[in-house]
């Protein structure tokens, strides 16, 4: 089992949580305090986002933001379940791939 170790995290906190990962035998990987090849909202929730507004045309944010809490609004607690179970493969390929996330 594998578990993302942000450090971010307040200095006691981050020792507890490193110490009872080294306890459970979990591994845990370091990456940079933000990266958006690694961020779920980015490889998940905004291309369905991006798929779901296509070719909309807004005239207002408020229209925007109606539309965005629409789509929010319709998805099943399966569709947010699919996009954690799938964070596992693609932080492998991200390591696979040297911290890029696409081929080039």
């Amino acid at each position: 089992m594998w578990f993302s170790f942000i450090k971010i995290a307040r200095p006691h906190v981050s020792t507890m949580t490193g110490s009872t990962l080294y306890k459970l035998e979990c591994g845990f990987m370091q990456h940079p305090l933000y990266s958006p090849n690694m961020a779920p909202s980015d490889l998940y929730l905004f291309s369905h986002l991006q798929l779901h507004l296509d070719g909309a045309i807004f005239n207002s944010n408020e229209e925007v933001i109606n539309e965005v809490h629409l789509f929010l609004g319709t998805r099943t607690p399966q569709f947010f379940a699919e996009g954690i179970e799938k964070l596992p493969k693609r932080w492998q390929t991200i390591a696979d791939l040297n911290g890029d996330y696409y081929l080039h």
